[in-house]
């Protein structure tokens, strides 16, 4: 599953009310295959609407991260981060501890 940092949390919050969105807007992480390549290109977008039913959603600092139960699998664990030096939200992939 993606979870999200609270720096990323923050920024989303930040984003959502300068845009003047509702406060219930979701950031929805959504995959499309990259051509030739066996990889999947993310896209992140501010969705006013509901979580679909299909939807894996996980909650940070009260902001709300929705995926596709199906792309999350496919994803495995991942991090959405925020970076401020570079102004952009990052993909990381989470070591295990195990």
């Amino acid at each position: 599953m993606i979870k999200m940092t609270e720096r990323a949390a923050q920024e989303v919050k930040s984003i959502v009310t300068g845009k003047s969105l509702p406060e219930s807007t979701i950031l929805r992480v959504e995959a499309s295959p990259v051509e030739g390549k066996n990889e999947l290109k993310l896209t992140l977008k501010l969705d006013t609407n509901e979580p679909e039913t299909d939807d894996v959603v996980e909650a940070t600092d009260g902001t709300r991260l929705a995926v596709d139960e199906t792309v999350a699998q496919a994803l495995g664990d991942l991090q959405l981060d925020f970076r401020e030096d570079s102004g952009n939200f990052i993909f990381e992939r989470v070591e295990s501890t195990a």
